[in-house]
């Protein structure tokens, strides 16, 4: 008797990592990887499994499942970076402000360190990621948009 129970991993398009595939692990086994705007397949037993996806030395917290007989799992994976693109704009301001600064004949256009408001979230948003949330920075979640989940 064939085994039909699935686990099935889409990853949307992502303009951040698209070059890179998220490899996944259930139960501690790496079983495959899911590239940029993709679905991967796994066949799996029933029961419990842990799953968890890699990306370098970027991982995401691991996902428990049970699954029974014959049954298909629907899951999503995408990274965990939310603000990135409203911290692009802060650090393009904070450095034009940096320019006007060092450039300018009558001193200082603005309050001498006033870049560093817009450049320091986004140096801190960063150093987030690489140091408590590296185990943080790729999602797996149920995927309730599939048009073949229930």
């Amino acid at each position: 008797m064939e085994n039909k129970t699935k686990i099935i991993i889409t990853r949307g398009s992502e303009w951040l990592n698209r070059l890179r595939p998220y490899t996944i692990f259930i139960d501690g086994n790496q079983t495959g990887a899911v590239k940029n705007n993709s679905s991967e397949e796994f066949i799996v037993e029933p029961g419990v499994h842990k799953l968890y996806c890699k990306l370098a030395y970027y991982s995401s917290k691991e996902f428990t499942i049970d699954i029974k007989q014959d049954e298909i799992v629907y899951l999503r994976t995408k990274n965990a970076l939310r603000f990135y693109w409203p911290l692009y704009i802060l650090l393009a301001i904070g450095l034009v402000l940096s320019v006007l600064n060092r450039h300018s004949n009558t001193g200082p256009v603005t309050w001498p360190y006033l870049q560093w408001v817009f450049i320091l979230p986004f140096i801190l948003y960063l150093l987030y990621y690489l140091t408590a949330g590296r185990k943080k920075y790729l999602l797996i979640e149920k995927d309730k948009n599939n048009i073949f989940s229930k």
